[in-house]
């Protein structure tokens, strides 16, 4: 995670209902644009932990017929895609779920408390909208600033759950019960994709949705056929709350070898220490190499980077903060090899990504896919 002082927040939300098919190959220019488009789409579509059903709906949306045909929803809610026969057991996996809150109670003056569902800095929501999701709809509210949240004592605090207030704009318990609020329902940012300046993008939920991305964007240009290896694609739920969605999956089946598909919260930023954590946004995808929660092994790396060179991918290693959803198959005897891209200001409302990563990124998980 990044700290984000001084950045502005995403106040607008955009809900798309679908998108046609995308281009096969991912090395044109118009697969280069549609990389994007397919991030885009994702990314304005909100699904927290445990709320992840819409996000699942899309990634269906996205796939070539043969894949809907085939891919399945198990008892935790994961989306599962097998393909290919024989050689290896390999999983590909990245998460659908991203950080927000959920609405624990409603107090007698309108306002509503709520639980953190990932973890994150609460004062980036401080004095900023959100968009709470209802059983009637999106309803809009605040995150109530402290008297003195911008203050320097104020700056130096802890900024809590138990400091999260939701002003709905009422002014008594019924009035908000009115409008459709009850315990339970959760809330996010208020997102939007947003392009900047070059090749780059931002918004929230560039985690995971981005890694989502790259498995849409190489099942569009696999043929099953061609797949020598017994490969799974999955979607997982719950994975800012614990991994639960993968402790599942790995609790059911067995896999050689597991490449966790998310962010590599990156240090390419003018006020971070490049001695750590440098990933370098268009340098391209990133191998995990260690994190909190796994250090991968040296041959699968080198493995990784003979296939990308052969393909003339861009490629780059480096350690960082964070886990991923891989490490729970190493118990099992999975090896866990973490793929990524470099990200900035993750967890935040303004992630960046530059989509020439995407794109490479999406290649290389179809290059392992048929030729691990």
């Amino acid at each position: 995670m990044r700290r984000a002082s001084g950045m502005a927040v995403i106040v607008s939300l955009l809900l798309l209902a679908g998108l046609g098919a995308a281009p096969r190959a991912a090395t044109s220019k118009e697969t280069t644009t549609a990389s994007f488009t397919v991030l885009k789409t994702l990314m304005e579509v909100s699904g927290v932990s445990g709320r992840e059903e819409k996000v699942r709906e899309s990634i269906l949306s996205l796939l070539p017929a043969w894949a809907r045909s085939k891919a399945r929803v198990d008892r935790r809610g994961n989306l599962m895609l097998q393909a290919g026969q024989g050689g290896k057991r390999i999983l590909f996996i990245a998460h659908m779920d991203e950080i927000g809150f959920e609405i624990t109670g409603i107090e007698r003056d309108g306002t509503a408390r709520v639980r953190s569902l990932g973890g994150f800095f609460s004062t980036l929501y401080e004095a900023h909208p959100v968009v709470v999701h209802t059983q009637a709809g999106p309803l809009g509210a605040i995150v109530r600033p402290r008297r003195d949240y911008l203050s320097p004592a104020s700056a130096g605090r802890p900024f809590s759950d138990a400091d999260v207030v939701l002003d709905f704009g009422t002014v008594d318990r019924d009035e908000t019960l009115a409008f459709g609020v009850i315990a339970g329902d959760w809330l996010t940012v208020a997102k939007r994709f947003r392009r900047l300046a070059g090749e780059m993008a931002s918004g929230r939920s560039v985690d995971d949705r981005a890694g989502c991305t790259a498995l849409v964007n190489a099942v569009l240009s696999l043929d099953p056929e061609r797949i020598g290896n017994r490969v799974t694609f999955a979607w997982s739920v719950e994975e800012e709350t614990g991994l639960k969605g993968a402790e599942a999956i790995a609790s059911e089946s067995v896999f050689d070898v597991v490449f966790a598909v998310d962010t590599f919260v990156s240090s390419d930023s003018p006020l971070e220490t490049k001695a750590f954590a440098l990933g370098v946004l268009g340098k391209g995808p990133v191998l995990r190499a260690m994190d909190n929660s796994n250090l991968a092994p040296r041959l699968g790396l080198s493995r990784i980077q003979t296939l990308a060179e052969s393909r003339h991918l861009p490629l780059q290693i480096g350690l960082t903060h964070g886990g991923n959803d891989g490490s729970v198959f190493t118990q099992y005897g999975a090896v866990d090899l973490p793929l990524s891209w470099p990200t900035l200001y993750s967890h935040s409302a303004v992630e960046v990504i530059q989509q020439a990563d995407l794109n490479n990124l999406g290649q290389l998980v179809a290059l392992l896919a048929e030729a691990w």
